[in-house]
């Protein structure tokens, strides 16, 4: 059996999209859900919606650059839990797109990647998935559970890898 590009990046950004939905729901339950959105780990960091909007984003742009379309543009803000909710189930409709044969042949196709002030580049998809995307991708969904560890919200390590391993533990 082969692990593919596809297998090593769409599961992953399904999982991740899943993850964050168990953490924000037990974040919205908590007592201090009004607050948490606008939460942040440090003042010179961004807020938890934000980070939502990265985990969104991030997974989507898998699809769009490793077949070669447009990134999804996004409309409206994210102000509420009901928002976030909607943008995620937004993402997992645009995963649930991904052709994985597309995906697979382009493994080493050169892929354009903005870096914002430092410029683009552009690498082969393997090279974008594994340097690019995917330690971003967990990136924001840590540091989305670590704003709401910091707030109180009683999460553990469970709810975060939940998403990754219960697909894969027989019951």
């Amino acid at each position: 059996m082969s692990y593919s590009l596809y297998d090593a990046s769409i599961p992953l950004a399904k999982s991740a999209l899943k993850s964050l939905t168990n953490i924000l729901k037990l974040g919205e339950a908590s007592p201090n859900a009004a607050t948490l959105l606008a939460a942040r780990i440090h003042p010179d960091m961004l807020p938890l919606v934000f980070q939502v909007k990265m985990v969104t984003d991030t997974s989507t742009k898998i699809v769009a650059r490793l077949t070669g379309a447009e990134p999804h543009a996004w409309e409206g803000e994210v102000e509420t839990f009901a928002d976030c909710y909607a943008r995620i189930a937004k993402a997992e409709e645009i995963l649930a797109t991904a052709d994985k044969d597309v995906i697979n042949k382009r493994q080493n196709e050169l892929v354009t990647l903005g870096m914002g002030s430092a410029g683009t580049f552009e690498m082969p998809g393997s090279h974008y998935l594994n340097g690019y995307v995917l330690p971003n991708l967990f990136f924001h969904l840590s540091t989305a559970y670590n704003i709401m560890r910091k707030e109180g919200v009683p999460l553990g390590k469970q709810a975060y890898l939940e998403s990754f391993i219960g697909q894969y533990l027989k019951q």
